[in-house]
């Protein structure tokens, strides 16, 4: 028994309010799992928990969970609630999901775009508040108005007018498109591998980054605030050629919550997208 103050408390009442609270902590951590297929295409898989990065250095820490090359199964354990990015390694490379995610948008249609293949899913959009009663659209005619009525193919001119700019990257490409009528966030991937002032040999920078847009008195601005950098690495160009490494929105923005278990399938793509990052290149 201790003294403090006027109270007096015993010390196995400690002992049991803290193995509680230890308890209490174990039992707030939360789980994802899932199935793999096929399996022989995976190497390892974990999730990415972001953090904040300072000004010259990302600090996001990989979480490799445990997996059965038979089955597929995966399971990452004692993760702490928040929202996590999966990652699944082949042997062509790494795939790594990424969260695209606007301002309001819970309230707003939104639509997300593959700029390489062209592929437009949209969500919460109602086509019939702009047809007559009973008319149907011919599945192209109404792309072509889901694109007009959400300002998507303005946003596409703008970041292409943006990239007519002189650059110290020397290729620079939208991959994807969030957004909404209002807002929108453009993932973009930047490579310089033509000779530099820092350059040690010949070498290749690469980059993937997030811009953000604002529709703005019928115009879409892209503010001085906002860009995220998902991934910066420098290495040789032959290394370069080698490697894949591609961002996949369908793995992004896990949510895991204490105590349960989130479930995340996912088919591995024979081959890298290369619509959605860097593919490798044979010799």
């Amino acid at each position: 028994m201790v003294v403090v103050g006027k109270m007096k408390i015993r010390l196995s009442h400690v002992a049991i309010a803290l193995a509680a609270m230890a308890g209490g902590a174990l039992a707030a951590a939360g789980r994802i799992e899932g199935t793999l297929k096929p399996p022989e295409r995976v190497k390892r898989v974990g999730v990415v928990e972001r953090v904040p990065p300072t000004i010259m250095k990302l600090l996001d820490k990989t979480h490799w969970g445990k997996f059965d090359p038979k089955s597929g199964h995966y399971s990452i354990e004692d993760l702490s609630p928040g929202r996590y990015d999966l990652v699944v390694e082949t042997p062509q490379g790494r795939i790594e999901g990424v969260w695209l995610h606007v301002l309001g948008e819970g309230n707003e249609p939104t639509y997300d775009l593959n700029l390489g293949t062209g592929e437009l899913k949209v969500k919460r959009f109602d086509i019939n508040k702009y047809l007559e009663e009973g008319q149907v659209l011919p599945p192209r005619e109404a792309e072509k108005l889901i694109r007009k009525k959400l300002r998507i193919d303005k946003l596409v001119k703008k970041v292409k007018d943006l990239l007519t700019v002189a650059r110290f990257m020397d290729t620079n490409r939208p991959l994807y498109v969030h957004g909404t009528p209002r807002r929108a966030v453009v993932l973009m991937e930047l490579a310089r591998g033509s000779r530099f002032y820092a350059e040690k040999g010949d070498e290749v920078i690469w980059r993937v980054e997030s811009w953000p847009f604002i529709w703005m008195r019928d115009v879409w601005h892209k503010p001085n605030k906002g860009l995220r950098v998902w991934q910066r690495l420098r290495m040789p160009s032959a290394q370069f050629t080698k490697m894949g490494y591609v961002f996949e929105p369908a793995l992004g923005g896990i949510e895991v919550k204490g105590g349960e278990t989130t479930r995340v399938d996912y088919t591995v793509p024979e081959k890298l997208p290369e619509s959605l990052g860097k593919a490798p290149r044979p010799w």
